[in-house]
């Protein structure tokens, strides 16, 4: 499945975001200091123009009129020194009386008086802007004064150093400046874009070649490599799906290893087990057929229960193979049910007994009559009790016991079998139940198939149990394993 490429988009985003949010940034900052930097100087170079006006025209204004020659003179007075200065007489309330300006209409009839009071207690140190009364609503940088008219106070010197003239002319050239401005704020911007798409995809090269490194390696044999360092984002994400997949394929290399391993060791163990029956069959048979009449009956009688002999050997070799790759492939469905394992392990006992008194062997029981019903499979036990039981046998010797014994613990019921037989050596408790362990005490008569107790864990796996082993060298040995008791909601 095509997937698109997200993280290109991603870092394409970013990258062009920055870009512009940067380049919009820097020329707005830069624009606005420098608009303010300009106000603030001709704020400061001109602070005293409308001290100068009220020293120059006096007379103008004396609290309730206005006069006219007077406001001549201060018209011929601005225009002769700079024409772009706007100059307004404001009464005590900030109303404008008369007014210089040149060009656009005054429309405002009064001003703010609160930066012009400001203006004069910090004597023209402060930089402030105050209206505009051609542009209400705008603000720009004056000057102001008080007019003071027979010792009093009577109104305000209100000049905006510029005016609409001066701001044409800015407007004029802005274009331009601001086209030089951007060129460089568009260089900066674009600077810093470089390093900051500079470090990402070297942060980026650098987990991919960590990626790429771990995938060069595990490829050439190193399945132990991983991808460390690299835990966030999609990379990570990356990182953490390799290393499970490789987790996931050792595991698997493992797995078939082992069982290559045990298939080389099972067609082994199988061979050579299965040669001995079929070579003593086929040699004693071939005897037989040769010597014909010749051979007594007695003779004749022990070579085919020999042969006999064999056959069984051969068959539950057969079974037991076919039994336990039954069990290992899950093809076997438990089935459970409530059952009283006292009657199970009587009637098993009485089996055996025919078998253990031709050896010597006694098999007791030992239970309490009032145990609780166990939840289990009863073939399933039955299969693996027997196991036990002919495995218990083979390690006794004439006038040894074997004790099948039941027991409670809470919600359990135990189930043990123990001889006084051979015991088990040290080293070879851990290996009892794998297939085709064989301890050196088995002499080749005795031997089994070696699958016995193999069947009878993974028996107890499918109960969700675990088959437990004691044993002392020349004393005896012990299995046990536990069931749970039977109740409603009792399952597997």
């Amino acid at each position: 499945m095509k997937t698109k490429n997200t993280l290109f988009y991603k870092i394409a985003g970013v990258l062009t975001l920055l870009f512009v949010v940067l380049a919009f940034l820097i020329t707005r900052t830069s624009t606005q200091l420098s608009e303010d930097y300009h106000d603030e100087i001709t704020q400061g170079l001109n602070k005293n123009v409308a001290g100068y006006i009220v020293e120059e025209i006096q007379g103008l204004y004396d609290g309730d009129s206005v006069v006219d020659s007077k406001m001549s003179s201060l018209m011929h007075h601005v225009m002769a020194t700079n024409p772009a200065t706007e100059v307004y007489l404001l009464d005590l309330d900030g109303n404008i009386l008369k007014h210089v300006a040149m060009n656009k209409e005054v429309k405002a009839t009064s001003i703010d008086l609160k930066p012009i009071t400001e203006f004069i207690a910090q004597d023209g140190e402060v930089f402030i802007k105050g209206d505009d009364p051609k542009l209400p609503g705008t603000k720009k940088i004056f000057s102001a004064a008080p007019y003071v008219y027979n010792n009093e106070k009577v109104g305000y010197i209100y000049t905006i150093v510029g005016g609409n003239d001066y701001d044409s002319l800015i407007k004029k050239h802005e274009a331009s400046y601001i086209r030089k401005l951007s060129m460089r704020n568009i260089l900066y911007a674009l600077f810093a874009a470089l390093l900051v798409a500079l470090l990402s995809i070297y942060i980026i090269t650098r987990n991919f070649n960590k990626i790429i490194a771990a995938f060069t390696s595990f490829k050439n044999g190193n399945h132990d490599a991983r991808v460390a360092g690299v835990q966030h984002g999609e990379m990570g994400l990356l990182a953490n799906t390799y290393n499970d997949m490789a987790d996931t394929i050792q595991s698997n290399i493992q797995d078939l290893q082992s069982v290559d391993n045990l298939r080389k060791e099972l067609i082994a163990n199988i061979s050579h087990d299965l040669r001995t029956p079929i070579a003593s069959i086929q040699g004693f048979v071939e005897t037989i057929m040769i010597k014909g009449d010749t051979l007594e009956d007695k003779e004749k009688n022990r070579y085919m229960e020999i042969v006999l002999k064999n056959s069984e050997r051969l068959k539950k070799l057969v079974n037991d193979l076919f039994e336990l790759s039954v069990l290992e492939a899950n093809q076997k469905a438990v089935q459970p049910e409530a059952l009283q394992m006292a009657e199970i392990i009587q009637d098993i006992a009485d089996k055996y007994r025919i078998i253990a008194k031709d050896k010597g062997v006694s098999i007791n029981t030992v239970y309490s009559k009032d145990l609780p019903l166990v939840y289990a499979d009863i073939a399933l036990i039955d299969r693996a009790l027997q196991n036990i039981i002919d495995n218990a046998i083979k390690h006794c010797e004439q006038g040894d016991v074997v004790t099948l014994e039941l027991f409670r613990e809470k919600d359990q019921v135990m189930v043990k079998v123990s001889d006084t037989g051979r015991g088990i050596e040290s080293q070879e408790l851990p290996h009892i139940f794998e297939r085709y362990r064989k301890g050196k005490f088995y002499s080749d008569a005795t031997k089994g198939s070696g699958l016995g107790l193999a069947i009878v864990k993974k028996i107890m796996d499918l109960h969700n149990s675990t088959i437990k082993v004691n044993s002392i060298l020349n004393q005896g040995t012990e299995f046990y394993f536990n069931l749970p008791v039977h109740n409603r909601t009792a399952s597997l």
